[in-house]
């Protein structure tokens, strides 16, 4: 699974699907040698963003061949590249254009790195630096994981390749095994819908937030769906198991430690245990996961902020151990109250976010069932928001509960299936 070794020896064939026709090995080595032709040679690291996957591939082989830091940005937007304008000697983004040189074949230096940014989602961005040899560490393993049930067929994506779950798996991983990719970002149902009708053999990368709104068929399944970003809601991985046959393989990790582990739901086993990656070694500190991985920049242990139990040869999440908040003197595990809300029948999905002021108070937005838009639509909304707190009450304190409601049709989640607490907050801006 080396980008090297695919770019200059790889036998020619459809490397990605384009709006104009299909590129070909051969073209998209003359393409990466023209543009390694026209990058300034004092550009030690280089700003990086398009929104095409293909024209993206191109130019990341092209500064990873010269030996580059590449800088991924989480999107083009303006503040986000004026934000990073001090990380970078040079921006390649969509109005850059190489020089028309000819150049036999592209070169490759050893150092090529990829800088990346967590998203951010309850806190600031931080950079992450990936080496060449991590990156291809994991895609070596989701080869031997899924690649003979992915076969030949066409990624596609609902996700952005400025990501790891994205860079990875739509575009890093399709290039190195020889499979070909749509260079199109598909962000609707409908747009995923028509790539499973043009291309019939399909491996699908989804986020959560696509995957719940899909609408499945069982004579439009793909070979593979692939979910990552953030948890797949219960009922929506069902609804894709019992319509498919198979649900999504979800993707536990983030962008510090590449993928930790996998699951896969089937119609008998509603709520499967996580699994680790293969090289991937876990342990249980004070509730807390921790792993070493050959993912990570060292063979030290990694402490995150899951907390897990341990479940035969795999595990389950329990939630952040910070999301344990205090409200008025009492210790209160948001993921717990998250999940009993979502055990009650009118609910079916649950965020909840500390929201400021001088007496500090928790803010719910909901996601209802049918039948619970129904019981609020003829309720009101204080008389069901009530109901909800007496279920709450057999679990949690009174002083504890919420004490603003919203309901929503979709949690507010960003491009990456992520919940940001700055955007839950901003529901109960009035």
């Amino acid at each position: 699974m080396k980008l090297r070794e695919r770019l200059l020896n790889g036998p020619d064939g459809p490397v990605c699907h384009l709006p104009t026709g299909t590129l070909s090995l051969v073209q998209l080595r003359q393409e990466v040698a023209r543009v390694q032709a026209s990058v300034a040679e004092d550009a030690d690291r280089v700003l990086l963003y398009s929104q095409c996957s293909g024209q993206f591939l191109i130019r990341l082989l092209a500064l990873l061949g010269l030996g580059r830091t590449v800088v991924l940005p989480a999107n083009g937007q303006s503040d986000t590249l004026a934000a990073l304008a001090g990380e970078a000697d040079a921006v390649i983004d969509d109005q850059w254009q190489p020089q028309p040189t000819i150049v036999a074949r592209p070169q490759w230096q050893e150092g090529g790195r990829v800088r990346l940014f967590t998203s951010g989602s309850s806190g600031q961005a931080k950079a992450v630096d990936k080496a060449l040899f991590q990156l291809e560490s994991e895609l070596a393993v989701l080869d031997a994981l899924f690649g003979e049930r992915v076969g030949d067929s066409v990624m596609v994506a609902s996700v952005s390749h400025q990501h790891i779950y994205g860079l990875l798996f739509r575009l890093l991983w399709p290039f190195a095994s020889g499979r070909p990719f749509l260079a199109e970002t598909l962000p609707y149902p409908e747009s995923v819908e028509q790539a499973l009708e043009r291309f019939g053999a399909v491996a699908l990368v989804a986020s959560p937030a696509l995957l719940e709104r899909l609408q499945p068929r069982a004579d439009q399944a793909p070979v593979l769906t692939f979910s990552s970003g953030g948890p797949l809601p219960r009922h929506a991985a069902q609804r894709l198991s019992e319509c498919w046959g198979a649900g999504a393989v979800e993707v536990y990790g983030s962008t510090e430690t590449g993928g930790i582990a996998w699951r896969q739901a089937v119609p008998e086993l509603r709520d499967p245990p996580w699994r680790p990656m293969p090289g991937i070694a876990l342990r249980q500190q004070e509730g807390k996961l921790s792993l070493r991985s050959p993912y990570l920049p060292d063979a030290q242990w990694y402490d995150t902020e899951d907390l897990i139990e341990f479940v035969g040869d795999g595990f389950v999440l329990l939630g952040r151990a910070d999301r344990i908040v205090k409200l008025a003197e009492k210790r209160v595990s948001l993921p717990h109250m998250e999940a009993h809300l979502l055990s009650h029948e009118w609910v079916q999905q649950a965020a909840l976010v500390m929201l400021p002021g001088a007496r500090p108070q928790l803010g719910a937005v909901l996601v209802l069932t049918e039948t619970g838009e129904q019981n609020r639509q003829q309720q009101g909304n204080f008389a069901f928001a009530q109901q909800l707190k007496t279920h709450l009450l057999s679990q949690f304190e009174r002083v504890t509960l919420p004490r603003r409601w919203r309901y929503l049709e979709y949690l507010p989640v960003n491009a990456q299936g992520k919940l940001p607490q700055q955007v839950l907050r901003e529901q109960f801006d009035v």
